[in-house]
């Protein structure tokens, strides 16, 4: 039986300070202050990023709108032209940045030896549905359908070093198998199943699917130890 950890989205601040600076906000507001920013000369790139990522997790995936990153930043179009070409540049740097950071939240895990084979999967089970509730918009940002196009356009699977959080998991699963948890088969596909579940559990809780929030301990226990057993 796996050890299981309560799921408290209190204790998500090591993802919120890896994915952005500020504090996740939760108030609603249908027209968000416009407060400017200063930027220091030569960062406005990494700027204009680290904002539209906030504004995403904060007011939605259609929040962005290049007229509001120049106020909030205190800059000019032209120069936001001079890093992205258009927003949907934008919007592609924003989603290549998140996955860079989410592979470093997963991978130490992944490679953490002073844990087990099933203590590493816990975790990082934890850790991924942790993500999803903290921050909905981003989750469905790097992993929804509104902007799967843009991210089938930058990101490769096949490439190991734009996926390091998947070929870690990969890692892992060589690893159960070297230890006879799970079958010899191919990790590929184990890694895909994997990430199926605890992505189909991840997105039925924060679009509102799952009625059974009460027991969704039972529910992820459950589902975890029935994976596993479906791996040997």
């Amino acid at each position: 039986m796996l050890t299981m950890v309560t799921l408290n989205v209190n204790n998500v601040n090591i993802i919120s300070s890896i994915l952005f600076n500020s504090c996740y906000n939760t108030t609603m507001n249908n027209e968000p202050a416009k407060k400017t920013s200063p930027y220091h000369h030569g960062n406005l790139k990494e700027s204009l990023m680290e904002t539209a990522l906030e504004m995403i997790d904060k007011e939605g995936l259609d929040s962005v709108t290049l007229r509001d990153l120049t106020q909030r930043l205190g800059t000019s179009r032209t120069a936001v032209y001079r890093h992205f070409e258009n927003k949907e540049a934008l919007i592609q740097a924003v989603i290549k940045k998140g996955y860079e950071q989410l592979d470093l939240m997963f991978t130490p895990i992944f490679q953490d030896r002073t844990q087990s084979v099933a203590e590493r999967f816990e975790r990082m089970g934890r850790a991924y549905l942790d993500f999803a509730i903290a921050h909905p918009n981003l989750y469905r940002l790097l992993f929804g359908d509104n902007y799967r196009q843009e991210r089938e356009e930058i990101c490769d699977y096949k490439d190991e070093s734009q996926a390091t959080g998947l070929y870690a998991l990969i890692g892992l699963l060589l690893e159960a198998q070297d230890e006879g948890i799970i079958a010899l088969e191919n990790p590929m596909i184990q890694a895909a199943t994997v990430w199926a579940s605890i992505h189909g559990l991840a997105s039925l809780l924060i679009d509102g699917h799952l009625m059974m929030k009460d027991n969704f301990e039972a529910i992820y226990e459950y589902s975890q130890a029935l994976l596993l057993k479906g791996l040997r």
